[in-house]
Formats: C-alpha cells, structure tokens, sequence
C-alpha cells in the first residue's frame, strides 16, 4: 500500500472524498493509504475507516504519525492524537468508491483479472513471471485475495508500475464484480468452470453465472480470454459483450491452440499454433491441465504485445507453487504428488491423470479428501467423485475425512481396493508400510484440513 512517490496532494484527497478537515494540521503529504487501522505500518498514511464501530480506537497509529484518519460524521473520535489530521465524510462508502475511482483512473496501464475454478492462481503467477522479465508488475500474492486485500493491491500500483495481474475469486455472487470495482480490468480471463463454491452460490447455474461477471466488471469491452474447451464457460452468454475474444484450447478451435502434448521429465512438452505459425513450448509441472495454463498465460501476454516466443522462453524458468501437484521423491524413496492446496472434483481428475501418467510403473495409491465449499449436494458430489476415480488406474484409493464413505460408495466398482479413514493419524496407519521405491501416491486434500499438513511434511522429506 505504498506510494513510492507523493502522487495525491492532499488538497486534491479531501475534494475527491468530499471531507472537511475537523481537526490537526490542515495539510500533510500522503505516501501511504490503508482502509483499516490494523494495516497502518508508516507514518504519512491516510486512513478510510471502513467499519461501522461508533468509537475509534487508535493506539495502533500513535507511532506512525503524521497521518490523516478519515472518517464518518456519526463516529466518535475517543481522543485527538498529535500530529494527526482528522477529515469528516458524510458517507463514508462514498467517499470511499470515489477515492478508489479516482485513483484507478491515475494510471492507464494493462490490468488483468484472473478468474476460474481451477489454475487462476498458477495462470497469475505464469502471466506476473513472464511480463517481470521486462516490466514492474504488481499482481496478487500466492493465493491470498481475499476481498479485504482489494484496496492494498489497488494502491501497489504505482507511477512506477507497468501492468498489474490480480486474481479474482468467485466464493458468491456479487463477489467478482465487487472486485471488479476495485481493478476496473482490461483484460480479463475465465481458466475454466467446474464444480465449487456450491455452499454459497446455492446451484451451479447460479456459479456459472458468477464467473459470468467478468464480462460486467470490464465493462462489457476490452479483452476477454476463455478455455473453447470448457463447457460450462459456454453457458455464459456474451450477448452484451462488446469487446475482444480471445480462446485458447486444445481439443477445439482456439486462437492459441496446442498439440503433440507430451510428458517429459520435470514437465510438459507441447506445440503452440497460432495464425498458422507453430512454437515448440515448454512448462515445468505435469498434466494436461498445466498445457492449458501455459497456453493462458501465453495468449494473455501476448495481448499486450509480449512475443510468443518470448512468452515461451521465460515460461521455462517458471516455478510452480508448492502443494500444487508438487511431485519429490520422499517416505521410503516412493514418489509423492502433492496437490493439498485446494480440492474439488476437476483438479482432483486432473491429479490422477498425472497420476496414471507418471505413476503407471508402479503401485498407484491416491489420498482422497473430502472437498470444501459444496453446499447441500455435497454428499451426491463426492459420490459422484467416487465414480470418477473408478474410471482412473488406481490401485489402493484411500478416502479421506468426513465424506469418505461416499467416495468409497462411488469408487464401489473400481479394480483396486478401496479404503477409508476419518483422521490423519489413522491414514498414517495406513499409509506408512506401503510406501516404498515401487509406490506412487497421490495426496490430494483440501487447504482447509490443517491436520494433514504435518503428515504431508513428513512423507515429502527425502530421508538421508
């Protein structure tokens, strides 16, 4: 939330958020902005007091004065501290949106917004490594975005700042427009549609329709990249749509399109055509749906002038997030694929691809936990993930956690056995005299069960 440089004089601040100086100096420099008193960490910082609290309490910002506190007419200041100005709004949500329009619209630079069901944050990272080897990106950290976060990013960029990638999620409706607000994207991206977020979004129409909300958050223009082969994506309508269309795929017609998908070691090998003209690519990490996020995060930097072959080069060096299909050799020199960040049925299909991929010559064992967020189907769909390992070369599947009767249920039809286990300690009973040289396993969990974490840890330790 840094302004390297002043860029708001503190006169042109108090016009935009329609505040009237009540209190302390008349004037200061501002260099840093926060929207909650938690986040002050510098002197100079401008304040926006979100909450509805009728008291203000400002301990917190006794050592990081001068600063500015905005706030609402009918809160009550507790104490006025030195070296501190107070500004008095009549609305505070208005204000507050004016000031985050009003800066936005300081800097005319590429803002892409990333949404999907799956990959958007390994898509963000891809699109953020390949622009920083020419430009100054500000983009989201990992996985944390958290609504909360918006106004911090929003006030990353800076005079300085070439192109920002932010991803946005979907938990509810209304959510990705939300953030919307905050960006105001030019190029905007949906990885794909799955199953998720049920437990809020109620239905998946109602889920699709909120990944849909990109199209409203860049305003109906600027660009728009999406999977041609997903067909959720399909159901959203671009009626209204007056912008640029962009596809990337492998199995259908795409503008960036690829082919000769291969496995190769620490990777995917494969061929991008676009307009005819084909590259010989490279992306570390294993599966399919890995081509798909480099194939993305290709057509994305490309929109904004970067050069494919460029784009590909600097993927090379791209790292992966960890406990993102995370493949070491570890307990016992077997091999451990650890995908426990996030978990519902897609990226669970996509593990077990790589799975039956880099597994198949050895004894294929999966770990599967139950999924989050999955509203009042939940239990229908981890029957149905249960049908969808059966159709995988798996040979020992290990349902995991509260819904691991119902994917064993589902799994019911499948070769290889079949078994269950309600806590981390019981799958290390489970586990730990199976694992040799000769065993692949799949841990695939969600980030929400931290009680598998230390047992995790410990089977990707290579011992010495």
């Amino acid at each position: 939330m840094i302004i390297k440089k002043e860029k708001i004089d503190f006169e042109t601040f108090c016009k935009v958020i329609e505040g009237t100086v009540v209190h302390g100096p008349k004037s200061m420099k501002i260099f840093h902005l926060a929207n909650r008193i938690s986040h002050v960490i510098n002197p100079y910082t401008a304040i926006f007091l979100e909450n509805k609290r009728k008291t203000i309490r400002q301990e917190r910002i006794r050592s990081n004065t001068p600063c500015a506190i905005v706030f609402e007419k009918d809160q009550l200041i507790d104490e006025f501290l030195p070296h501190v100005t107070y500004i008095k709004v009549e609305d505070m949500e208005k204000s507050y949106w004016n000031f985050v329009r009003h800066y936005r619209q300081m800097y005319e630079i590429p803002v892409f917004a990333i949404t999907g069901t799956c990959g958007k944050t390994t898509v963000k990272e891809m699109i953020a490594h390949i622009l920083r080897g020419k430009y100054n990106v500000e983009a989201t950290k990992k996985s944390r975005n958290g609504p909360h976060r918006n106004f911090g990013y929003l006030c990353g960029i800076t005079e300085e700042t070439d192109v920002a990638v932010f991803e946005t999620p979907v938990d509810n409706p209304g959510l990705l427009e939300y953030n919307c607000m905050y960006f105001q994207p030019t190029i905007g991206m949906i990885t794909n549609i799955g199953v998720d977020h049920l437990e809020l979004c109620g239905t998946i129409e109602n889920y699709i329709q909120a990944k849909g909300e990109i199209i409203k958050g860049l305003g109906y223009k600027g660009t728009l990249i999406l999977n041609s082969d997903d067909e959720k994506t399909k159901k959203i309508s671009l009626a209204d749509y007056k912008g640029k269309l962009i596809y990337f795929g492998v199995h259908s017609r795409a503008d960036y399109q690829a082919s000769d998908i291969d496995f190769v070691p620490n990777g995917m090998e494969f061929t991008l055509s676009y307009q005819h003209i084909e590259y010989k690519a490279f992306v570390p990490g294993y599966g399919e749906h890995q081509v798909y996020n480099a194939l993305s995060a290709i057509a994305a930097v490309h929109q904004m002038g970067f050069g494919i072959s460029e784009a590909i080069e600097r993927l090379e060096s791209f790292i992966n997030l960890a406990n993102h299909l995370e493949t070491v050799i570890g307990y016992n020199r077997s091999l451990i694929i650890d995908d426990t960040w996030k978990s519902n049925p897609t990226s669970i299909e996509a593990c077990l691809k790589v799975l039956e991929k880099i597994g198949s010559d050895k004894k294929r064992i999966a770990v599967i936990g139950s999924s989050s967020w999955l509203g009042e189907k939940e239990s229908d769909i981890h029957r149905e993930i249960g049908e969808m390992i059966s159709n995988y070369r798996v040979d020992i599947l290990i349902a995991y956690g509260t819904f691991a009767s119902k994917i064993a249920e589902g799994a019911k039809v499948m070769e290889g056995e079949v078994l269950t286990c309600a806590t981390s300690v019981e799958l290390e009973k489970l586990l730990l005299p199976i694992l040799n040289q000769d065993t692949a396993l799949l841990l695939k969990t969600c980030m929400r069960d931290k009680s598998i974490k230390k047992l995790v840890s410990m089977l990707k330790n290579t011992p010495k």
